[in-house]
């Protein structure tokens, strides 16, 4: 129950970060977002508001119905890793192009 709690609250974090902005030279934490909670360099409709579903049984109430979460499962692409001899003659290539 506890960790359910954890992850509302971390989630409903993040949604209130959206849009706001961050100081990169400073830090990207949420808690050094950019700007009083409320106001935001996107627009977000926060009239029309609803249930958003992280999980089967992870929702965070009271969400912006232009905010959305894909259920998609995340892959991730990789790309072959090359050798410093492998890099050096790509670089030495484009160099003498």
């Amino acid at each position: 129950m506890g960790e359910l709690v954890a992850a509302v609250h971390t989630a409903t974090n993040a949604l209130q970060a959206l849009g706001r902005g961050f100081d990169v030279n400073f830090d990207t934490r949420l808690l050094y977002c950019k700007g009083v909670s409320g106001s935001r360099v996107v627009e977000i409709d926060e009239e029309h508001r609803r249930e958003l579903f992280l999980y089967d049984d992870v929702a965070v109430p009271d969400v912006s119905r232009d905010i959305g979460c894909s259920q998609e499962a995340m892959e991730r692409q990789s790309s072959g890793v090359c050798t410093f001899p492998e890099v050096r003659l790509a670089v030495e290539f484009v160099l003498f192009l």
